[in-house]
């Protein structure tokens, strides 16, 4: 009927720890109805009625506890049933703990931690879901299937059990860490030791991952590190709000060449700001703080020294931006040498322009000197024309006189003839003394044009000297001009010379022609003293062919003069062309130099 007829000791105490919970004190509560422990006594009731409902299990609340009964039936010796006996005890941190152990094996199990339990003498006791997939993808290196592996030993996770099993076997040998290789793969194993409530070692837990592309991916970040650590080019890092994080090793070296100028001792500067790079600090900032203004290129002063950056942004795997990469040279030599190049490029196209004005002037000097050869020539040829005139008059002239000596009677028209012939001859003389005059004016005029062309050529040679070393070839050119020059001015010497000799031959040979006029005078006079006459005047003729004859020697010498004159000029207009010519390609290099320099500024 659910009367409670007895109540052990530790009945009683346990209760007492409930008693504010309790219909009634502890010590009241025997020969009264257990209904109060059930929230449905009827349900109760009907069960602890009939012996043959027991044993019976049920878990109750009395206030915050829980009691875990067992209701156990109690039979005379005759069988006969007396009523329920209930063994019970108070649950409520057991079930709490069974509820954390619960809990606990439900996120090991699900945990994405690959977890193995084993004895301490090797066995595998248990194994999580994340652990039986990954094992699943290394199954066929595997001693056995991934189900089957429970319950067996873990030597085949080792190349040498017996170490394994020594450092297993004793908890103060744990945590232990080691990597293994499973195939192709490697393992990272975290050995770790278990215990139970009071301490006692229970086996190991071991907690894996395979590593492969870890391993991988940390040696060849180590290599890449290594790489920029020891590359020689300047590189450092900082983070998007300008807080230097690493610096390698060649930045390091270069910047100790300018420690005087920086803010600190290089070994101090990784952990502080790059602020002290720029004279405006907030313009890069902004800059760099923001990955799409990168790259940017900058050149910056540290003391006397000229900086070339290049800011680079720096992302992570998935696309953050981590900050930014300075890369950098001391470019100072560079910049001034760029400098020094475009201005020699500059002063090369100065010069070939003056190379090609001087070799303009050259060759038009050379032109005029050449249609003055030719003038010289013609008037030269005309001369000789007057002096063949002259030599063949005086052939007659002998030939009239040996007709005086056979016969008087012809003396008188004789005479008249020969007064003709010295009038032409006197008028012939008389026009190759103008012409030599006339001849000694443009040999004047090829004088000044040689003086000139001798001075463009020196002019030249300076010119192609500030050219350096592109200009030798100019100055070889200006040299063979100036050499033409002088010898085109000794050869208008020599043509002078020679002209002056012409017209003192010129004024001899009127003399002569007017004496030749007197003597005919006098045969008209004196016809008696024909043959004396006739003899003087042989001599006197003789003596004019002999001038003629000298002079038309003198007239081929000028001839000859005036033709290496000719050939001088002509000579001097080629290689004025070629200096024109050199000009035009040094003004080509010159431009191409410019261009040059420009790609290679910074």
């Amino acid at each position: 009927e659910g009367i409670m007829t007895y109540m052990n000791e530790n009945s009683r105490k346990t209760l007492e720890t409930l008693a504010k919970f309790l219909p009634d004190k502890v010590d009241n509560l025997v020969g009264k109805s257990i209904d109060w422990f059930h929230k449905n006594p009827e349900h109760q009731r009907g069960i602890i009625k009939n012996a043959s409902n027991l044993p019976y299990q049920a878990t109750i609340d009395v206030g915050p506890e829980k009691l875990d009964l067992l209701v156990s039936p109690v039979s005379d010796a005759s069988g006969e049933y007396l009523g329920p006996m209930v063994t019970w005890e108070v649950v409520t941190q057991k079930l709490l703990t069974e509820r954390e152990m619960q809990r606990t094996q439900e996120m090991v199990d699900k945990s994405p931690v690959n977890t193995l339990m084993a004895t301490p003498e090797g066995i595998m006791t248990y194994m999580n879901e994340n652990s039986r997939k990954t094992l699943e993808t290394l199954s066929e290196f595997l001693p056995d299937k991934v189900d089957n592996l429970v319950g067996k030993s873990i030597d085949w996770f080792h190349k040498n059990p017996e170490h394994q099993r020594g450092i297993i076997k004793n908890a103060s040998n744990l945590p232990y860490k080691a990597t293994i290789d499973v195939g192709p793969e490697k393992l990272d194993l975290l050995v770790s030791p278990v215990s139970d409530a009071s301490g006692n070692y229970l086996g190991p837990m071991v907690t894996w991952e395979v590593v492969t592309q870890k391993l991988l991916t940390e040696r060849e970040m180590q290599r890449t590190q290594e790489m920029v650590d020891k590359s020689p080019v300047n590189t450092m890092m900082a983070t998007p709000e300008g807080l230097m994080i690493y610096m390698n090793n060649a930045s390091k070296t270069t910047l100790r060449t300018l420690e005087q100028f920086l803010p600190d001792k290089v070994d101090n500067l990784v952990g502080n700001s790059i602020d002290w790079f720029h004279k405006v600090p907030d313009v890069q900032r902004k800059i760099f703080s923001n990955p799409a203004n990168l790259p940017h290129k900058a050149i910056i002063d540290v003391g006397p020294e000229k900086l070339d950056l290049l800011v680079s942004a720096i992302v992570d795997s998935s696309g953050t931006y981590l900050g930014p990469m300075v890369s950098w040279e001391v470019v100072t030599d560079k910049v001034n040498l760029v400098d020094e190049l475009s201005k020699s490029a500059n002063d090369l196209g100065d010069a070939a322009s003056t190379l090609n004005s001087v070799s303009s002037s050259l060759a038009s000097g050379a032109e005029e000197t050449s249609a003055q050869a030719n003038t010289a020539s013609v008037a030269s040829e005309e001369v000789n024309a007057g002096v063949q005139t002259v030599a063949t008059n005086m052939e007659e002239m002998v030939a009239a006189i040996k007709e005086i000596t056979k016969t008087t009677n012809e003396a008188s028209s004789m005479t008249n003839d020969a007064m003709k012939m010295a009038k032409n001859t006197n008028e012939i003389i008389s026009q190759l003394g103008e012409s030599s005059m006339d001849i000694g004016n443009v040999i004047k005029v090829i004088s000044s044009i040689a003086q000139q062309t001798n001075l463009l050529a020196l002019n030249a040679t300076i010119e192609a000297a500030r050219a350096g070393e592109a200009g030798k070839g100019f100055a070889v050119v200006a040299n063979e001009v100036k050499e033409l020059a002088k010898q085109t001015a000794k050869a208008t010497a020599d043509i002078t010379k020679k002209i002056e000799n012409i017209q003192s031959d010129s004024k001899g040979a009127v003399n002569a022609i007017k004496e030749i006029s007197d003597v005919i005078e006098k045969v008209n006079g004196f016809t008696n003293n024909i043959a004396a006459s006739v003899e003087e005047q042989a001599a006197t003729t003789n003596e004019v062919t002999r001038i003629v004859t000298e002079s038309a020697e003198g007239v081929k010498q000028i001839n000859e003069n005036i033709l290496q004159v000719s050939k001088a000029a002509a000579t001097t207009g080629k290689d004025a062309q070629s200096a024109q010519e050199a000009s035009k390609s040094l003004g080509t290099i010159s431009e191409s130099l410019k261009g040059q320099v420009d790609k290679i500024k910074v």
